[in-house]
């Protein structure tokens, strides 16, 4: 998220590094750059580390993302900890720390060179539409938002009329919480089944109405800092999306 940061070469142990936090449901996200083919060494540990006692006991959803299209962002890869509350989060990583399924994740990742590019911790504020499990394309647009109450007013209308309806399938407004320097207030991530489910309904909102009317809320009060595209490698936990995204 935020470009002007210190970089540090770290094992991809910090996805479970406790961060500052704040009340009801949210995500940490943390950028790493680290080769595509040591992506399924990482896949294969995490994949032990879920199967253990301590592992089974998480609850909430715990998502390794490969980054597609980021612009000038030096991460190759994000792994995103879903949660219904800080304090689920911050319990499961109590319990973590004197397992020893942690300790091998741990020996096996440091063989692994990655360097740490970002972390963030942010706060889901409202989520619409078909929260699924299933999307594996995360579109994320950054903004700067003067006016919170009357942005999100502006997406639930937009959510709620009849293009709206149709689609896109997920989105979330998530509030920054904790980023480091950045002009970033708010994101909205929007989920998809596939790029040619995201590029077809784009295409067919671009001259709805109801769209020209979001669009035209939301002007005087945010600036559109930019988006990304990511898609999912793999997915670890039982609690549905749904569950952990709704306030």
């Amino acid at each position: 998220m935020n470009r002007r940061h210190l970089k540090f070469l770290v094992p991809l142990t910090l996805m479970f590094a406790p961060m500052f936090a704040t009340a009801g449901p949210g995500y940490t996200q943390t950028g790493v750059r680290a080769a595509p083919l040591d992506a399924p060494k990482v896949i294969a540990a995490v994949d032990k580390l879920m199967a253990s006692p301590a592992g089974k006991t998480f609850a909430g959803r715990l998502l390794l993302l490969q980054n597609t299209a980021d612009g000038n962002n030096p991460a190759t890869h994000s792994i995103v900890s879903i949660y219904k509350s800080a304090a689920d989060l911050e319990a499961y990583q109590n319990r973590l720390q004197s397992d020893p399924a942690l300790t091998e994740l741990q020996t096996t990742l440091a063989s692994i060179p990655t360097q740490l590019e970002s972390t963030a911790r942010l706060s889901t504020l409202k989520s619409w539409g078909d929260i699924s499990d299933t999307d594996t394309v995360w579109n994320a647009h950054y903004f700067n938002v003067t006016d919170p109450a009357q942005f999100a007013a502006a997406i639930d209308a937009w959510m709620n009329s009849p293009a709206g309806k149709k689609g896109p399938p997920q989105v979330h407004l998530i509030a920054m919480s904790a980023g480091g320097v950045t002009d970033v207030t708010h994101v909205v991530t929007v989920g998809w089944a596939s790029i040619a489910e995201m590029e077809a309904t784009n295409d067919a909102n671009q001259t709805d109405p109801d769209w020209l009317k979001l669009l035209a809320a939301i002007d005087p009060i945010s600036t559109h800092l930019g988006a990304d595209l990511s898609r999912t490698l793999k997915q670890w936990g039982t609690a549905s999306m749904k569950s952990l995204t709704n306030p």
